[in-house]
């Protein structure tokens, strides 16, 4: 239970009034990220129920947003986006509330293992939506393709959004967000919008106030405590299986009469073992700490309580610990993201249970493998912060030992920046590159490319000079990226390629420029050192592994698979539709993890750059560092569905009387496209996989040539390089 039952309540008794959308014309909307988000793609209609069976992101995201943008733009409307950012403190364990979500992803997979087609989709679509901080970057990015401004608050996005409403200057003139912006000093919330009607609905917090019986604005704040939050569990009296929506709102309301306030109420009950077990007092205060004190981003750059009068000494206590105004500058930029941050405030990092399960021991050793990134990361990011941070342990917790601590060691000596510091271009040596290569701009491909030239790599050697410092994006993203590509061995301390740094090269060069396939190629390559891109059948248990052909066979298909499904498939803006794998999909949480790994260690590398005053960090204006947030590569991992019609192309194909005959193989085309009736080219997708395939394969035989890779190894995916052929 949270503060939803609070919206259920208003939704029953029918709080929301309706105005004409006209009375919003030349006005700025400010708008809360995750509720629009969450409001646009979970509702029956727009919900897409498998994307818990695929991995990726919903695939109505970017016609949602661009629908949403328009309709603004077309009623007069500017929009500021507003997400959250920093996870406030929590006084449980982890893993401390049940995760219901596995339990109905086992119970999908098991209906549709049955051949229950329909009830295994109707489960999936049961099970909450994936967290919008899965698709927040993306969201960036599509915002500032689109014009849009956006924000990323310190902590919770209400208070931020109340401060824009609130300031003198009047960065905003209303809210479009959830109820609980109400339990701030804000009198109306706009809670939906319909462009097709002309209109939107919104709430009176002093008609809601009136409808709870005449409680004060303090009181609701007490409500929404007892209530439970999205940061705080609810009062354990309140906290039953039948004291749900509207009952459980007037069970507080009830609470807060008898008593005058929450905390009486609270601690009226001190002696229930219910409320002593769980340290209740000490959740509330924090609770009602946290959002009557929230900490937000000021025009000046500073962090303030959103009430500075008798604000307390110890916020920190109930928000986090705080860190430099510079982190969170480039937070609400979008050019930190919050999860290390989280991590590194907390001194925990929960893993949580992927989408597959995560039954596969190899997953779980793979987990294991990526401290070293993790390490890099966390040394990059606390190597220019205080002691304190330097010396800060933080642990991570996996779901499968919900009662052990692993540490993750970041007092690296050297440091991890001191290894990769040699990286400062300038735009002298590096223009010229990006003419002679053809390149408009700085990307991953040209930052390891670049290297294949001795003469160039040597020029790279560049130690800070004092007085002159990095100063466009262009250098900022490209000594970034060289240092990233150092860190992961693909580039040697000296500025040469490493063999692994030859074979991306050679994978890049042997592909199409427009195919862009830096990032799915460094992904195989650093899966393939994790021993995670193999031919290896990891949970023989799940289903949708090829079941036709040779043992030999079955396996080169699930190696041409995962190679597949490292690219996403392109599907109209619906839910998906065709077979699923949850083998695939088990293969998809090593992408997805990895990915947001590479894109953290990128990040700690670009503020380890800034943080260190190797760049001007006064050269840039406010759409410079937006536009820097958003350049970032490895935004968001694939779903499984390329890889899933890969799989269906070349499993079905075995089972045909000639499978290498070019008939067959145009039939199967057909076949493809009606087994993948809302893909938007299948077939083109199907062949951009092979040209993957065949990059990927030009860069193991590389490998394997330089000693990098055992025979063994390779030879796997030059068997099944060389039996696909005739196959495509």
């Amino acid at each position: 239970m949270t503060i939803k039952a609070l919206e259920n309540f208003i939704h029953d008794r029918k709080q929301a009034r309706g105005l004409p959308l006209t009375i919003l014309k030349d006005t700025v909307l400010g708008i809360d990220a995750e509720y629009f988000f969450l409001q646009q793609l979970s509702p029956p209609g727009k919900k897409e129920p498998l994307l818990h069976a695929l991995g990726g992101l919903p695939f109505s995201l970017k016609s949602c947003l661009e629908a949403f943008l328009h309709g603004l733009k077309g009623a007069g409307i500017k929009p500021v986006f507003v997400f959250k950012g920093i996870q406030l403190y929590r006084n449980e364990r982890p893993f401390a509330r049940p995760d219901l979500r596995q339990q109905k992803r086992a119970e999908a997979w098991e209906a549709y293992d049955k051949a229950k087609g329909e009830t295994a989709v109707n489960i999936f679509n049961e099970i909450e939506p994936i967290p919008v901080s899965e698709v927040s970057r993306y969201a960036m990015k599509l915002l500032n393709e689109n014009g849009a401004d956006y924000v990323v608050a310190p902590y919770s996005s209400w208070a931020q959004l109340v401060y824009l409403l609130k300031h003198e200057k009047k960065f905003i003139d209303a809210i479009y967000g959830p109820t609980e912006v109400l339990l701030y000093d804000v009198e109306r919330v706009i809670t939906s919008i319909d462009f097709a009607g002309g209109g939107f609905l919104w709430i009176s917090k002093r008609n809601l106030l009136a409808e709870l019986g005449g409680l004060g604005s303090e009181q609701l704040l007490d409500l929404a405590v007892l209530c439970g939050l999205e940061f705080s569990s609810p009062f354990p009296l309140i906290d039953q299986p039948h004291l749900t929506g509207t009952m459980a709102v007037r069970s507080a309301r009830d609470l807060i009469r008898n008593f005058v306030s929450g905390y009486g109420a609270v601690m009226a009950y001190a002696e229930n073992p219910f409320v002593k077990e769980s340290n209740y007092i000490d959740t509330y205060r924090r609770a009602y700490c946290a959002i009557k004190y929230h900490v937000v981003y000021t025009d000046k750059g500073f962090l303030e309580p959103i009430i500075t009068e008798h604000a307390p000494n110890d916020i920190h206590e109930f928000i986090t610990q705080r860190l430099p105004p510079e982190l969170y500058f480039y937070l609400t930029k979008g050019i930190m993201g919050p999860e290390i941050l989280n991590a590194l405030t907390s001194g925990e990092l929960i893993e949580s249970v992927p989408l597959d399960g995560g039954e596969s021991l190899e997953y779980r050793r793979f987990l294991s493998d990526l401290e070293s990134m993790r390490s890099q990361s966390l040394s990059l990011l606390t190597q220019p912060l205080h002691r304190f941070y330097q010396a800060k342990r933080v642990y991570v917790v996996y779901w499968y030992e919900r009662n052990n601590e692993h540490e993750i060691p970041h007092r690296l000596t050297p440091t991890t920046y001191e290894t990769v510091n040699s990286w400062n271009v300038h735009s002298r040596v590096l223009d010229p590159k990006l003419m002679e290569l053809n390149q408009k701009e700085v990307n991953l491909e040209f930052a390891i490319v670049s290297l294949d030239d001795e003469k160039f790599a040597a020029s790279t050697v560049t130690p800070k000079t004092p007085g002159e410092l990095l100063e466009t994006s262009k250098e900022i993203l490209a000594n970034t990226y060289w240092r990233f590509l150092q860190l992961r061995s693909f580039v040697t301390p000296q500025h040469t390629l490493t063999p692994w740094g030859k074979a991306l090269v050679t994978a890049l060069k042997a592909s199409r420029t427009e195919d862009l396939f830096a990032e799915p190629l460094i992904a195989a390559l650093e899966l393939i050192r994790f021993k995670a891109l193999t031919a290896k059948t990891y949970t023989p248990s799940y289903t949708g592994l090829p079941i036709r052909g040779t043992d030999v066979e079955k396996a080169h298909i699930l190696l041409i698979a995962r190679v597949a499904s490292l690219l996403p498939i392109n599907h109209m803006p619906i839910g998906f539709s065709g077979p699923l794998s949850r083998n695939l999909l088990s293969f998809n949480s090593f992408v997805a993890k990895y990915t947001q790994i590479a894109r953290t260690l990128i990040e700690s590398t670009i503020f380890s750059l800034l943080a260190n005053s190797d760049a001007d960090r006064l050269a840039e204006d406010n759409a410079g560092w937006a536009k820097l947030g958003v350049s970032l590569p490895f935004t968001s991992g694939p779903n499984s569905g390329l890889g899933i019609a890969m799989k269906t192309y070349l499993d079905e194909l075995c089972g045909k009387p000639e499978p290498t005959s070019d008939v067959e193989r145009v039939k199967m085309k057909t076949e493809l496209k009606k087994l993948f009736a809302h893909a938007l080219d299948v077939v083109g997708d199907v062949e951009r996989g092979f040209r993957l395939w065949d990059t990927v394969v030009q860069a193991v035989k590389l490998a394997a040539k330089e000693g990098t890779m055992t025979n063994t190894e390779a030879t796997a995916f030059i068997d099944a390089d060389a039996w696909v052929q005739q196959r495509r």
